[in-house]
């Protein structure tokens, strides 16, 4: 069963128009729920699926970021769940009238949810379909080990590799797309169609992360396929960025943009490196042409010789 917030269907404009008792009530409705739900996680009958976990955590923590609780849920802990219930609960009964209206309004904006429920799998997708150093990209780890392995070993560990996308990275945009579902009133369109986009293309990214790796052989084979689907992985790596990169610049995400830049910067120095190759080759040429004329200048050769060794 997935979790959802009740109040999260109200529009800025009534955040905008909202007094203090209304936003009282409303935040307490918010409370209880999450109380009942908190309730049936600890008294769960047989065993509590992670999506659902994770659907309360964030609701949890969005609640209690924007009333600037320091109550937060990490983990599906009994003592932990009830602890942090009763803190937030106080801290909720605490607040002003002003602070009610204030809190409701922070709960309700695209960047308090983006920020609590989305930024930091968003920011793990971006490790895990960027080519670095520093990235977590399966497919990166899985050439390194393998550029000189057997098909055998290949194949071997072909299925870990695979699995972990799937079971790591992939599961993460599934989450984000559950948040991006639930909270879609509070995003404008063009924020809803840029996250949609973005969390759509990481995921092409790594379904080709996948394909490279389906089709990867030994040095001594062809590696055209894989090579191609890497390739298309970083494509779509660089799509999403482009996407993510206009949506938290519009909300103002102090770093936002830095994956984009050296995304960017990596295609420029691919690029420049690439004509520097074209160039060194064309000028290897020329020398080359020219020391085989003075060489054949200096042996005295027939001038014709010398016109068609100078036009080839």
């Amino acid at each position: 069963m997935a979790l959802g917030l009740i109040g999260c269907s109200h529009t800025s404009s009534n955040n905008e128009s909202i007094d203090g008792s209304e936003a009282k009530k409303e935040l307490a409705i918010e409370l209880k729920f999450l109380q009942n739900e908190c309730e049936r996680l600890i008294n769960k009958d047989g065993k509590i699926e992670d999506k659902t976990f994770q659907s309360y955590k964030n609701d949890f923590n969005l609640l209690s970021a924007s009333i600037n609780s320091t109550s937060k849920v990490e983990t599906q802990s009994d003592s932990e769940l009830k602890e942090s219930i009763a803190h937030l609960a106080k801290d909720v009964d605490t607040l002003t009238e002003k602070e009610y209206v204030t809190s409701y309004k922070k709960f309700n904006s695209s960047k308090t949810i983006y920020e609590v429920t989305l930024m930091n799998n968003m920011h793990d997708i971006i490790d895990a379909t960027k080519t670095s150093e520093e990235s977590s990209n399966v497919l990166d780890s899985f050439d390194d080990k393998h550029f000189h392995s057997s098909e055998a070993q290949i194949k071997k560990d072909m299925a870990p590799a695979i699995s972990h996308i799937n079971t790591a990275s992939k599961y993460k945009i599934e989450l984000m797309q559950d948040e991006i579902q639930k909270h879609r009133d509070s995003f404008t369109k063009l924020q809803l169609e840029q996250l949609k986009k973005a969390t759509h293309n990481f995921d092409l990214s790594l379904n080709d992360q996948i394909k490279s790796i389906q089709s990867y052989k030994p040095i001594s084979g062809d590696y055209n396929i894989s090579r191609n689907f890497r390739y298309n992985s970083y494509d779509k790596y660089t799509n999403a960025c482009v996407y993510i990169t206009d949506f938290e610049s519009n909300l103002g995400i102090a770093k936002a943009g830095d994956f984009k830049k050296k995304a960017l910067y990596k295609v420029l120095l691919e690029s420049l490196f690439a004509v520097f190759i074209t160039n060194a080759i064309a000028l290897f040429l020329a020398f080359y042409k020219y020391f085989l004329l003075m060489s054949q200048i200096k042996h005295r050769v027939h001038p014709r010789n010398i016109e068609v060794i100078f036009h080839k």
